[in-house]
């Protein structure tokens, strides 16, 4: 009667400890695809408010003609600056399936910098095909992020 009292104590034991550490894995589990969530939204804005910022700044330099061509060039080489620190950790933290979108995205900003370097000023015809393939390319990168994260899930 004595081994019927401690096998079943033990047996409750042992099941009492899996659950706990079955609730406790899955807790672990959900917590860490909470943060790798908030470390890619983080990231992913980041990576679009940079481009962003040196999109606006590349528009504002090919409207300006006051600017000489050397200073254009000076100033659309600046503003792009902050954009290859952020594409190199993109690269490594995100999913392929954003990463390829995002750095098309990157290039076409990359390319209308070159131009605007170059002396492209907005109203020549060039300049018109430059915006265009960024607006597109930026559609595809946050159809892409959206995907990834789940928000038109939400919706």
């Amino acid at each position: 009667m004595s081994w019927i009292t401690v096998v079943s104590t033990v047996a409750g034991a042992v099941i009492a400890l899996s659950s706990a550490l079955v609730i406790e894995r899955r807790r672990d589990l959900r917590e860490t695809r909470r943060e790798w969530r908030t470390s890619r939204r983080d990231l992913y804005s980041a990576y679009l408010s940079a481009l962003a910022k040196a999109r606006s700044e590349l528009w504002s330099i090919a409207r300006d003609r006051s600017r000489s061509t050397e200073e254009r060039s000076r100033a659309a080489r600046a503003c792009f600056t902050d954009c290859y620190e952020l594409r190199y950790q993109f690269e490594v933290f995100a999913p392929r399936a954003v990463v390829e979108p995002a750095l098309l995205y990157f290039r076409r900003v990359r390319d209308l910098r070159d131009a605007v370097a170059d002396g492209l000023l907005h109203g020549m015809p060039e300049y018109e095909h430059h915006a265009a393939q960024v607006l597109e390319a930026l559609t595809r990168v946050r159809d892409a992020m959206r995907a990834d994260m789940g928000t038109d899930a939400m919706d």
